[in-house]
């Protein structure tokens, strides 16, 4: 009985060898071109600007009217600011900086809107001129890590992100991965 054992213990192990010494089949990761994530401080991501040029829309989200202006969210990025004066020729004017945007709302000349988990409330009453009133830190605790959980614009693959700092933007560079968004 202990010869037998003996002698069909090296078969065993060999099998478990050759799966094992194969990486491809305990870790996919490759070495491809593609989108690595640009990190940022939580405190720095949370920086909202105002920038008077026109981005591209990457990932639109929800839409609101404000006066003779329209207000439409780039999931993720921030809030375009369009100027609808003329509807047949609507034109962006802006871009609203909120890294962690997702929604957007607005009652009288106050927009409403996330930036990561924070509540951020902005005086629209002159949208070029627009002055942050308030934040309130954590009002969305559901949204605590959604910070590392974006994915590049683009399909393709990608760099996964880490879970201690916010991701800004994404750049093209030669990574190992197994992320990958279609």
């Amino acid at each position: 009985m202990k010869w037998t054992s003996l002698l069909l213990l090296p078969l065993f192990l060999s099998s478990c060898w050759g799966l094992y010494g194969n990486r491809d089949i305990i870790s996919p990761m490759q070495h491809v071109w593609g989108n690595k994530p640009v990190y940022a401080q939580i405190d720095t991501a949370k920086k909202i600007v105002y920038d008077p040029v026109k981005h591209p829309v990457m990932a639109g989200g929800n839409i609101y009217a404000f006066n003779h202006y329209i207000f439409q969210v780039d999931v993720g990025r921030g809030i375009h600011v369009i100027d609808n004066t003329n509807p047949a020729q609507a034109e962006r004017i802006g871009f609203i900086t909120i890294n962690g945007c997702e929604q957007v709302s607005i009652q009288g000349s106050y927009l409403y809107t996330n930036s990561y988990n924070d509540l951020v409330t902005i005086n629209i009453a002159d949208p070029l001129h627009m002055q942050i009133v308030s934040r309130l830190p954590n009002t969305f605790p559901d949204l605590s890590t959604s910070y590392y959980l974006v994915q590049p614009e683009e399909t393709g693959y990608y760099e996964c992100p880490r879970y201690d700092s916010a991701v800004v933007r994404w750049v093209k560079d030669s990574i190992y991965t197994d992320c990958y968004k279609n």
